[in-house]
Parts: structure tokens; sequence; C-alpha cells
């Protein structure tokens, strides 16, 4: 069984590059393929900027004080994470729909893809409210592969 690892990080302008440093350097250390990690950035930008947008943005002091957590558990079958933060309680994926592209370009919603895209790109996603704290868990397989 791998360790988890855990890390805290503030929502200020060098957060997300902190973040970025932390799932590369324990998904290299575990062996993991470039395809995996940059699926796992990509879930993680997604989290971070919903939080910062939106679950922080009436937070005393702006969002760029506020705490979110991230877990990781690395193995050969793939990627357990868990992500947190401490804003007011949402679930994100309770009315997710699918973008429609069946239309001109023109006539596209432009932003909101972001949540259907991490719907995607996980298992086992779960929402939780616990301690406080939103909670998302969710694992991404190694090969990569999305369902």
């Amino acid at each position: 069984m791998a360790t988890p690892q855990i890390r805290q990080f503030e929502t200020g302008p060098e957060a997300y590059a902190e973040l970025r440093g932390f799932v590369e350097h324990c998904c290299t250390n575990a062996g993991i393929d470039p395809r995996t990690i940059a699926v796992l950035l990509l879930i993680c930008e997604e989290l971070f900027e919903n939080s910062v947008q939106h679950g922080y943005q009436d937070a005393p002091g702006g969002a760029s004080e506020q705490p979110i957590w991230l877990t990781l558990t690395v193995s050969a079958e793939g990627i357990d994470a868990i992500y947190e933060d401490a804003a007011p309680a949402y679930d994100p994926f309770a009315n997710v729909s699918q973008p429609d592209y069946s239309g001109p370009a023109e006539t596209w919603r432009v932003g909101g893809l972001g949540i259907p895209l991490v719907t995607r790109l996980t298992r086992d996603l779960r929402y939780e409210h616990t301690g406080k704290r939103n909670r998302i868990v969710f694992s991404v397989p190694v090969d990569g592969a999305i369902s």
C-alpha cells in the first residue's frame, strides 16, 4: 500500500505552481507516466480555480490566503486523490450537464466546462462535506484512460 502524501496550500498567486510541483514530484517519484500526470494536473487545476473563483470569492480578505488541501496516494494501479477546501458547502457535481456542441460554435456556452471534464477524467468521484471542508475524492487510472 502506498503512503498518502498530504499538503496544504494557500490560494495566493504562487499557490497553483506549488500544487503543480507537489503533484509532479509525487507522481514522478512513483514512476507515473507523463500522460497520467497531465490528466491529474488538469483535474487539480480545475478544482483549484473553482475554489478560488467561486468557493472563496466572498472570503474575508479575498481568496488569496484561503487553504486548500491535497492528498495523493500513488500506486502502480492509479492515483487516489482527496481535494479539500474550507469554502461554504457546495457540491459541484450535483447538477452536472455535458456541454452541447451540436450547433454552430457561436452558440456554444463559454465557461462551465471544467466540472463536466472532471467527471469524465476521474473514477470513483464523490463529494462530501465533512469537518467544515468540501471534500472531493477521486481516482485517476495510471494509464490515463478516460472513461
